[in-house]
């Protein structure tokens, strides 16, 4: 007597691209953003290469999905404290610790997350998806500059959005720094100095 067939499982569309995204994770962690393609993917996840192009379309589809994925739940991680309610001075220089602090608890993910912005804004297919994910990473640190502002009754010496951007490109250049260094040694010292230059932007 024959055995049965095992069971297939189907799932419906989101659920199969959450799956085929997870997969996609598993590549571009263990063998890097270079390797990603819809073959790769089909092969971590089990399923065949049609299933992959289904879901997906195309290799520029799958990574712009995974893109936005991936960028904003490393943001809503990165940015997840609120700004103490103290001097700028004080609550920028704790929210990039906690930022280097997330840094460290997944350091190869984040450094395939640049590798893969990188990769997208070099890429006219994929261009869009970068600047997306700059636009929400500056929306999450808006809104923690206006609660921040908010919470202090703050009056500042430059525009909210000059804020936003200066804190946005310390964290930008901070985590580029020590994603390729791993200087522990200087990281406070690092951060310190930054966020001292930021005393006259408050007003007292």
């Amino acid at each position: 007597m024959n055995e049965p067939s095992p069971r297939r499982t189907y799932l419906d569309v989101d659920d199969r691209r959450r799956q085929l995204l997870d997969a996609a994770v598993q590549v571009m962690v263990h063998d890097g953003v270079a390797a990603l393609s819809l073959r790769t993917v089909a092969q971590c996840a089990g399923v065949a290469h049609r299933v992959v192009s289904y879901a997906f379309g195309s290799k520029a589809d799958l990574v712009t999905a995974l893109l936005q994925r991936e960028s904003e739940l490393l943001t809503r991680r990165l940015w997840a404290e609120p700004l103490a309610p103290a001097p700028l001075v004080e609550a920028v220089a704790a929210a990039l610790h906690t930022f280097i602090g997330e840094l460290r608890r997944d350091r190869v993910r984040h450094e395939r997350l640049a590798e893969l912005t990188a990769m997208a804004r070099s890429s006219d297919a994929l261009v869009d998806a970068a600047h997306a994910e700059t636009d929400a990473v500056r929306s999450e640190v808006e809104r923690l500059v206006d609660a921040w502002a908010a919470s202090r009754a703050a009056a500042l010496t430059v525009p909210t959005s000059t804020l936003v951007a200066v804190i946005h490109a310390a964290a930008e250049g901070l985590a580029a720094w020590w994603l390729a260094t791993g200087d522990d040694d200087h990281v406070d010292d690092v951060i310190r100095v930054f966020s001292t230059g930021l005393a006259g932007l408050e007003r007292a």
